[in-house]
C-alpha cells in the first residue's frame, strides 16, 4: 500500500486533491479524490500500479513461500525468484488489468483470492516445475535465457534503472529488496545501456548475463 501511496501522489501531486492512506485494523485503505474530470486519469493509473503490485509483489511472495531451494544461497534464490515473476510479468498484468478495470474499490486481497484462481494455477504449475534440488548451474542457465529472450531498452543511471521513456523504475521494492538487478530483471529487456559507474554486483551481473548487450557509457 506504501507503494501504492508514494506512486499515485508522486504522479498526480500537481492536482487539487486529497490521498490519505488509512490503517483500520489489520486493514490498510488509500483513498485519493480529486476533482471529477481526473478521476478516469487518476483511475488508469492506480489500476496500472495495482496491477503491478498483484503481478510482482503477490507473485513473489507466492513463490517465496513454495520454494525452499536449500541448494541455492539467499542471494542465488532471490535472483530467481525474481526471474520467474519477471518472466511472465507482461502477461500476468494483462491478465489482472482485465480482471480489475472498472471497478469502484479495489480490494487487493480480494482480487487475488477470488479473481485470479486461472492465474494462480498457471504459478502452481511454475512451482511444480521448479526441481526443489535446483542448483546454482540450472539457475544460471534461465537467466542466461531470460537476458536472451528480452526486449526493448533499460537506463542504469547513479543506481537508478530507467525505462525506454526515461521514467525511473521501482518495481522491484514490491518482491521486499529495492536493487538495480532486480529492476533489470523485472524489465526484461534486451539491452541496458549504463551511464555512469554501476556498483560490482550489478555490473558482474549484466557482464555475466548480458555480455555485449550491456552497453557501459
Amino acid at each position: 500500500m506504501s507503494y501504492l501511496y508514494g506512486k499515485v501522489r508522486e504522479r498526480f501531486s500537481f492536482l487539487p486533491a486529497a490521498i490519505d492512506l488509512e490503517k483500520n485494523g489489520e486493514e490498510t485503505e488509500l483513498a485519493f479524490r480529486t476533482e471529477r474530470e481526473y478521476c478516469p486519469y487518476v483511475r488508469k493509473f492506480a489500476e496500472e500500479h495495482i496491477a503491478d503490485v498483484l503481478a510482482v509483489g503477490y507473485k513473489y511472495e507466492f513463490f517465496e513461500k513454495r520454494l525452499a531451494l536449500p541448494l541455492l544461497t539467499k542471494r542465488q534464490r532471490r535472483l530467481l525468484l525474481t526471474a520467474l515473476v519477471a518472466a511472465d510479468y507482461r502477461e500476468d498484468r494483462a491478465h489482472i488489468l482485465r480482471k480489475i478495470r472498472g471497478s469502484e474499490r479495489y480490494c487487493l486481497d480480494g482480487v487475488y483470492h477470488f479473481r485470479l484462481q486461472e492465474l494462480k494455477k498457471r504459478w502452481e504449475g511454475i512451482v511444480d516445475y521448479v526441481p526443489t534440488d535446483m542448483g546454482e548451474s540450472s539457475m544460471e542457465g534461465f537467466l542466461t535465457f531470460l537476458a536472451e529472450d528480452g526486449e526493448g531498452k533499460l537506463f542504469l543511471k547513479n543506481g537508478r534503472v530507467y525505462d525506454e521513456e526515461y521514467r525511473p523504475l521501482s518495481r522491484s521494492l514490491l518482491t521486499g529488496v529495492e536493487s538495480p538487478v532486480g529492476e533489470i530483471l523485472l524489465g526484461g529487456a534486451e539491452r541496458v545501456y549504463c551511464f555512469g559507474d554501476a556498483d560490482e554486483d550489478t555490473r558482474a551481473f549484466l557482464e555475466k548475463y548480458y555480455g555485449e548487450k550491456a552497453v557501459f557509457c
